[in-house]
């Protein structure tokens, strides 16, 4: 059926088609009652010798225009180039002072190149700091038909060596370093098929890390247990429980590809989209002789595992005032563990299944609503049984995976009375739904609820009252009837307030404050004593609040000099009772829990000519946290050294500067300086510095 607009658009066109063509009719008319001489016609109550002078001749019409691809079009090309050293120095391990540095000196530099012609646009920049640190980046387009955008990168997470030297610890190697190398490359490619609106897509992603961390792991002796504890010996006999360290070798390697189209046609849009991920572990599983198994144990395994799905979409065109979307995702995920002292984990398999709707109305300019809904399902396929060769009972019956069902429903509602000023409500509603989560019997240690609905309220209001001030506020409640998991709040309140002001462009602030309250009244725990002490059940509830806040500020006092200045504040604190043994009755105490941190940063450039550029930064960071528990558990134990344990109190200084000098049209120059300290204020773990230098020789043309 054709829109009653595109009628009323093809009827006014016709009209003015009519129009001009009649205007053009009467003013050939008008050429040819002026005579066939070509002169003009005399003027009444003038004799022709009076008559004026002919008018001067016409202008050349211009040339006809000619086809955008035969139009001449100029090149553009910019290349740039990078070349130096980067020194790096440490004090002590300087691991925590820069996490994510490689601490090693290397060779440095940079490269870019663009070309922007008629048919082939094409960017590529990189940056290299050293092997374990880099980038790349290509942008091709050729004609609007191909499209190809690939990058690569690199990052080095320098890992913390715990060790200890109590005699519970055994660790051989106590002065390993461990770090891991993240790569990560990507490459999407887009073809359009020239005179039809369909275009074909390509993407695949690879995540590759390798390196080395450190494994922890415990060996528990239940004769320990029982000899020492439940039955005091004399003398006592050595413990034989322990704490293992252990260097362990990283090779693993995530990747994904998609391939799919998309295509318009007339009022809907389709996408089509097939995926695949999978997980590769290069390593084998650790292996270790428990003193409660018998025979070697395989442990902390890292199991490969496989995810594939297709997805269609189709939606309206974004413009006009009713759009439309809906899309289905139908996935297979699959547990591919190699596991040979453990049979049967392999065989785990989890179909899911997404699909989602979204409607927007906005029939004017000052009010816009949208109704979304997502749906989510997840059946969980699981083995019955385990076969263990190291256990006693080698088959051990398992119990059947959660299977999930959730769906959200969200309604937006959006009113701008005026320029000054916008109004948002939201709602949202989540209603969740478990199966397989356990019975209420004590002796099976496992009951969740199967049925949670949490109702979601957010109210925005954006004010503009006067020119360059912005100020916006949130108020948003959230209550759940039957919380799934014990770090799920049962209520909660938060407020948020925005402020931002700019004058022209001498000086701007800004202000940010969050402020939120949630508690869960509903945890519990219940106890399975060893002893004959029946078991009992422990309320633990939870009151959680914590404050975000910042401010900050930038002025320009003078041409081509600018400071900027920010405060950071957060702080987070819980008040929750704590179950501190299951195996023993009245191990419960009251705890809190503070953590706060604050941030201040200054930075300052200046652009001292056209050849200069100069910039400096710090930045200093404080954090502490501490975990209180009561003088006792209710059953009277004392919990002397758990707060001690706990604490930490820690500065970090960071401080660049960073100067570019041109030395002619086509050569320059930079020096680059870091300096970043971590201070343990309570021990010297973890204490050190970092210093680099970074120089570079750089040319374009």
């Amino acid at each position: 059926m054709i829109r009653r607009g595109y009628i009323a658009k093809f009827v006014m066109m016709v009209v003015c088609l009519w129009a001009a063509t009649a205007v053009a009719a009467g003013s050939d008319e008008a050429v040819s009652d002026s005579g066939t001489t070509g002169q003009p016609p005399a003027v009444e109550g003038v004799t022709e010798e009076q008559t004026f002078e002919e008018p001067p001749e016409p202008p050349p019409e211009p040339p006809p225009e000619q086809p955008l691809q035969n139009m001449e079009i100029e090149t553009h090309r910019i290349a740039e180039a990078s070349a130096g050293y980067r020194f790096v120095g440490t004090r002590d391990s300087g691991v925590r002072a820069a996490e994510y540095d490689y601490l090693h000196s290397s060779l440095a530099g940079g490269a870019r190149l663009t070309h922007l012609g008629k048919d082939l646009k094409l960017d590529v920049d990189g940056a290299f700091l050293n092997t374990e640190d880099y980038f790349a980046n290509l942008m091709a387009d050729y004609g609007g038909y191909y499209r190809l955008t690939a990058r690569t990168e690199s990052l080095f997470h320098n890992l913390d060596h715990v060790t200890s030297d109590l005699g519970i610890f055994d660790d051989p190697d106590r002065a390993a370093r461990y770090g891991v190398s993240t790569r990560r490359d990507s490459i999407q490619f887009r073809y359009k098929l020239h005179d039809y609106p369909i275009h074909l897509n390509l993407s695949h992603w690879l995540i590759d890390r390798e390196g080395t961390q450190q494994r922890r792991y415990a060996d528990f002796s239940f004769e320990d247990y029982y000899h020492n504890i439940l039955i005091p010996t004399e003398p006592p006999i050595v413990p034989g429980s322990k704490l293992y360290f252990r260097s362990r070798s990283v090779k693993q390697v995530s990747s994904e590809g998609t391939a799919g189209f998309d295509a318009h046609l007339g009022p809907v849009n389709v996408v089509y989209s097939f995926l695949f991920r999978e997980f590769d572990n290069g390593e084998s599983t650790p292996i270790h002789e428990y003193k409660a198994l018998t025979g070697p144990s395989e442990h902390n395994e890292d199991p490969e595992s496989r995810y594939y799905s297709h997805t269609v979409k189709l939606y309206t065109s974004p413009a006009g005032g009713i759009t439309g979307a809906a899309s289905y995702t139908h996935g297979r995920r699959e547990n591919l563990s190699s596991l040979t002292s453990v049979v049967g984990a392999a065989n785990v398999k989890d179909t899911i299944q997404n699909a989602a709707g979204d409607f927007t109305y906005s029939p004017c300019a000052w009010f816009t609503t949208a109704i979304k809904y997502r749906h989510l399902t997840i059946d969980r396929d699981t083995p019955s049984t385990l076969f263990i060769p190291s256990l006693s009972t080698q088959t051990v019956t398992l119990r059947q995976g959660i299977d999930t069902r959730k769906d959200t429903i969200s309604a937006n509602l959006t009113i701008r009375p005026n320029m000054l000023m916008s109004v948002n409500g939201e709602y949202q509603g989540i209603f969740q739904h478990r199966s397989n989560t356990g019975t209420t019997d004590p002796k099976t240690m496992w009951n969740l609820p199967e049925d949670s609905d949490t109702h979601k309220g957010i109210l925005t209001v954006l004010f503009r009252p006067i020119k360059g001030f912005r100020l916006r506020g949130l108020y948003e409640y959230t209550t759940t009837n039957n919380p799934l998991y014990d770090s799920d709040p049962e209520q909660k309140h938060e407020g948020r307030l925005l402020a931002t002001y700019t004058n022209s462009s001498r000086w701007g602030a800004s202000a940010n404050y969050r402020i939120a309250r949630e508690w869960n009244d509903r945890i519990s725990r219940t106890t399975h004593p060893e002893l004959l002490d029946s078991p009992e059940t422990y309320v633990l509830p939870r009151d959680r609040n914590f404050v975000h806040a910042s401010v900050g500020f930038w002025v320009s006092p003078i041409d081509r000099f600018t400071v900027s200045g920010n405060f950071g504040y957060l702080r987070t604190r819980a008040e929750q009772a704590v179950l501190f043994a299951t195996v023993f009755n009245g191990m419960n105490a009251a705890t809190e829990y503070v953590s706060q941190g604050e941030i201040y940063s200054v930075n300052a450039a200046y652009h001292a000519s056209e050849q200069l550029d100069l910039s400096l930064a710090y930045q200093l960071v404080h954090s502490r946290s501490t975990f209180k528990p009561g003088r006792t558990t209710s059953d009277g134990t004392p919990t002397d050294g758990i707060s001690e344990l706990s604490r930490i109190k820690t500065v970090e200084h960071s401080l660049s500067a960073r100067a570019d000098y041109r030395l002619m049209k086509h050569f320059g120059c930079s020096l680059d300086y870091t300096y970043r300290a971590y201070d343990n204020r309570l021990s010297s773990e973890g204490d050190g510095a970092v210093h680099e230098v970074t120089a570079l020789l750089k040319t374009s043309w």
